[in-house]
């Protein structure tokens, strides 16, 4: 004979809809604690670290869920302490197989965390020198001043010696100049200011040209042109730039 509809659901565990009810309750408010307790967080962090908070952030959203999505399931007869077991053992697989992944996120939060750079910054890691123009999960992206691209895995980075050549003063430059002894030092001197006011719209605003004498010697005479420059990439076009202008007006006594 055959079964009606509802004989067949009287069959089902009568619990069983007040467990997928409860499962639903469950996840509906682990949903709502995850957009309401990470906000928390970070307003409260925020006012110290907006880098802590960030990452504070992430961490309770995460957290919610798992706590939320095991709650979930044990309503629906799995046991708690399997659930834990179940979650470190997939843990420490996901660790493993994504080890160089995980080291790559770890450096890059550390970037944020302590602003070491931001994108936009010049900034020398190793030998390599370049703006940074992004910084992924994954690796940090520098544009050379060749308009070279460069991807460099954020944990290189975490193990590497960064510089900075980033402020809000520009960066100063030194041009070193050997002319013979028998030039008048005092020419020389005013000759480099000329040339160093002539690179005016390569220099930091409200910044002047310096000269600062080394040595004077009876063949030679040392001296250095000091230059406050906006942008880092140009040290070297600017240094070649004042060479060449110093070399056409003291043709054979350099």
């Amino acid at each position: 004979m055959t079964q009606t509809v509802a004989q067949v659901m009287f069959q089902v565990p009568q619990d069983l809809f007040l467990r997928l009810a409860l499962v639903a309750l469950i996840l509906a408010v682990t949903w709502v604690v995850s957009k309401l307790l990470p906000g928390f967080v970070s307003k409260t962090l925020g006012r110290i670290n907006p880098n802590v908070a960030r990452q504070a952030k992430r961490v309770v959203i995460w957290l919610t869920w798992l706590i939320g999505v095991m709650l979930a399931l044990n309503q629906l007869g799995l046991e708690l302490t399997w659930l834990l077991v179940l979650a470190i053992i997939g843990f420490i697989i996901a660790a493993l197989a994504s080890r160089d992944f995980l080291s790559n996120l770890a450096a890059r939060e550390t970037i944020y965390l302590y602003n070491q750079f931001k994108i936009g910054d010049w900034i020398k890691v190793g030998e390599i020198f370049g703006r940074v123009v992004d910084i992924t999960w994954n690796e940090t992206v520098l544009s050379t001043p060749n308009n070279e691209i460069v991807y460099i895995p954020n944990s290189t980075i975490g193990r590497s010696v960064i510089v900075n050549r980033t402020n809000q003063g520009g960066i100063r430059i030194s041009v070193p100049i050997t002319v013979s002894g028998s030039v008048d030092v005092q020419k020389v001197e005013d000759a480099l200011l000329r040339i160093g006011g002539e690179l005016q719209e390569e220099l930091v605003s409200d910044s002047k040209p310096e000269v600062r004498l080394i040595s004077v010697g009876p063949k030679t005479t040392k001296l250095e042109l000091l230059l406050r420059i906006n942008n880092p990439a140009k040290s070297k076009l600017v240094a070649s730039d004042v060479l060449k202008r110093i070399k056409k007006e003291f043709q054979g006594n350099l």
